[in-house]
C-alpha cells in the first residue's frame, strides 16, 4: 500500500458549513438593526406628541407666569386710555405727531374726516401757542351698546394761561385689525362730546 496518500476533506461541506456561520452572523445583526430602528421609532414617537416647553422671560429675566385672558371690557378701556393720551394730551411742540398717532385708532373708512377734524386742532393749537391735557377719571364700556363713556378732567392753557373743565365724552367703538400701533383692534367709530 501506498503510505503517500493523503487523504482530502471534501470541500463542499466544508464551504457549506462557513457559509452558515456567515449568514447566522448576518441575520444576527439584521435583527440588531430592525431592534435599534424600532427603539429609535418608538422614541422619535414618544417625543413628537410630548407638548413643547415653553419659557416665557420678561425683560428682566424673570419667569412670567401663565395668566387668564383678559376681560373684553378691560382691553377696550386700555385701548381707548391710549387714544385719550394721544388725542387729548398734547402741546404745541408735538400736537400733529400726538393726533397723527391717533390716527391708528380711527376705521380706516373715517381717516379722512378725521384728519379734517383735527387740522383746525393742529393749525389753533400752534398758532396760539395751546396744550391741553385731559384725566380720565372713569371709562365705562358698554359692550352690547359699542360706547365708551368717558368722564374726568380737560386742563387747557392758552399761552400759559390754564382753564380747568370737566370732561364727558362718548366714544362708539367696533372690532377691527390689530396692528403694532393698534394692539388692542378697537377703532373709535364715533365722537361725541358733552
Amino acid at each position: 500500500m501506498n503510505q503517500n496518500t493523503k487523504l482530502e476533506s471534501a470541500r463542499f461541506p466544508r464551504m457549506l458549513g462557513e457559509l452558515t456561520h456567515s449568514n447566522q452572523v448576518l441575520k444576527v445583526f439584521a435583527l440588531l438593526g430592525l431592534a435599534l430602528a424600532l427603539v429609535c421609532g418608538g422614541l422619535l414617537y414618544v417625543t413628537a406628541t410630548r407638548p413643547p416647553v415653553v419659557l416665557a422671560l420678561s425683560p428682566s429675566g424673570a419667569s412670567l407666569e401663565q395668566t387668564t385672558l383678559p376681560k373684553p371690557e378691560d382691553e377696550v378701556r386700555e385701548a381707548i386710555a391710549r387714544y385719550l393720551e394721544l388725542r387729548y394730551r398734547w402741546e404745541p411742540a408735538n400736537v400733529k405727531q400726538r393726533l397723527r398717532g391717533a390716527e391708528a385708532f380711527i376705521l380706516p373708512n373715517s381717516v379722512r374726516a378725521y384728519q379734517a377734524a383735527v387740522a383746525n386742532v393742529a393749525k389753533f393749537s400752534t398758532e396760539k401757542a395751546v396744550a391741553q391735557r385731559v384725566y380720565p377719571e372713569k371709562i365705562d364700556v358698554s359692550l352690547e351698546r359699542r360706547t365708551a363713556v368717558i368722564t374726568g378732567d380737560r386742563v387747557t392753557a392758552i399761552q400759559g394761561l390754564k382753564a380747568a373743565g370737566s370732561l364727558r365724552l362718548e366714544l362708539g367703538f367696533e372690532s377691527g385689525t390689530r396692528s403694532k400701533e393698534n394692539p388692542w383692534g378697537i377703532y373709535v367709530a364715533k365722537e361725541r362730546e358733552e
